[in-house]
């Protein structure tokens, strides 16, 4: 099987639904912490981690369809990239301050930075 970084990059998706399932921050995984915000009046917050999550499962599907040899435009994959990123983010400095990260945030993380590296290279056609 001829694997391209394209297809390597899915990879990082993995990691980031891996770490989604780890204590994330406040010793609360991925869903618990949503949840726990949309409880508790940071709603918007919830349901970017929940983009999040479903992004990178996109991401992950993209992959399993680049292996297939299907044609998948480079457009849709830095699109799921970057909302994958984005949710994250914007979820992380709206509550800076009162956030303790663990290893699951770590996880997405490095998740986030393979798929981006990989996603740079360029490709041969």
């Amino acid at each position: 099987m001829n694997l391209n970084f394209r297809m390597i990059g899915k990879i990082g998706f993995l990691l980031v639904i891996i770490g989604f399932f780890m204590p994330v921050a406040c010793e609360m995984n991925g869903f618990d912490l949503a949840s726990a915000l949309m409880q508790g009046g940071s709603s918007i917050d919830g349901i970017l981690l929940y983009v999040l999550f479903i992004s990178a499962i996109v991401g992950v599907i993209l992959g399993v369809l680049l292996m297939m040899k299907k044609s998948i435009p480079g457009a849709a994959e830095w699109v799921v990239l970057l909302v994958c990123v984005a949710s994250g983010l914007i979820v992380f400095f709206r509550g800076i301050d009162t956030l303790t990260l663990n290893a699951g945030a770590y996880f997405i993380l490095i998740g986030w930075i393979c798929a981006l590296i990989t996603q740079l290279i360029p490709k041969k056609d």
